[in-house]
């Protein structure tokens, strides 16, 4: 029975991972189509409006007790995440859309597990294993096809 319950969870990250990696794509889509008309900042600020409007209201409708009992510090480490990606992140990957296009912008932002690896370990203490350095290796592989591709 415990195993069942792994693999359940193994099978629903995966399949929520790729309905998250289908969104990011469709978006990317849809901001380059977007952009024909706008500049990349004012892009940004719609995008980010829109998200954080969608976002609080699912948010509060679905764990509205559970927020307001995070810790201090949880509630400071997820600021500093949004920060990153919501603002940061997507202003940057906009702008990177906007020079290279929707398909070689995504796959260059693909480097994310590259990233989360090597930021696990130096600072969470997690370590990889040769499956993980494999398929962390095939994505810089495949990354470095698509950038060098004219």
């Amino acid at each position: 029975m415990i195993i069942y319950g792994i693999k359940r969870r193994l099978i629903t990250g995966i399949l929520l991972s790729l309905m998250a990696a289908l969104g990011f794509g469709l978006s990317a889509v849809l901001v380059k189509a977007g952009m024909s008309s706008v500049s990349v900042k004012t892009a940004t600020v719609i995008s980010l409006i829109s998200s954080t409007v969608v976002t609080m209201i699912v948010a509060f409708l679905l764990h509205y007790e559970e927020i307001f009992s995070l810790s201090p510090v949880a509630f400071i480490w997820f600021i500093l995440a949004g920060l990153i990606t919501f603002l940061g992140g997507r202003f940057l990957n906009f702008h990177a859309i906007s020079l290279v296009g929707a398909s070689k912008a995504s796959a260059v932002v693909s480097a994310t597990p590259l990233f989360a690896a090597i930021l696990a370990v130096i600072f969470l203490d997690e370590n990889i294993g040769v499956m993980l350095g494999i398929g962390t290796a095939m994505i810089v592989f495949g990354i470095t096809l698509v950038v060098i591709q004219e």
